[in-house]
């Protein structure tokens, strides 16, 4: 059984080079292109792990990601946020809104990767 990560960022050239990617190391993807549809198809689907942008339409990253902490079935899924916003204040709220990890655009492709398999690592084991 592959995991679920789902990737919620508005620009598709980033939800596909990261999916391709993350299926290259046998992750199952689903995508969403704003916090809003992100939000409603965590809900359904109940990612492993949750790749969120900051700024996007419909709803932001940042309130979709304590929507998600705040829902009691997706409390513990991991969230990652990739985004162009790299000031204090950013990675402050991104910090309250209990993201598990900040990390900014433009981003090298294997980090991510690396940092998904070490939450996941940790979010498994906890588990047992």
């Amino acid at each position: 059984m592959s995991l679920k990560i789902l990737i919620v960022d508005d620009d598709i050239g980033i939800r596909m080079l990261l999916s391709k990617y993350l299926q290259r190391h046998n992750f199952e993807t689903i995508l969403a292109e704003d916090g809003l549809e992100g939000m409603e198809i965590a809900k359904k689907v109940h990612p492993d792990l949750i790749i969120l942008d900051v700024v996007m339409p419909r709803m932001d990253g940042l309130t979709a990601a304590r929507l998600i902490k705040f829902y009691k079935p997706l409390s513990e899924v991991p969230i990652i946020f990739l985004t162009a916003k790299d000031t204090e204040k950013e990675i402050e709220l991104a910090q309250e809104a209990r993201a598990e990890v900040y990390i900014t655009k433009p981003f090298d492709v294997n980090q991510v990767i690396h940092v998904v398999k070490e939450l996941l690592a940790q979010s498994v084991s906890e588990k047992k």
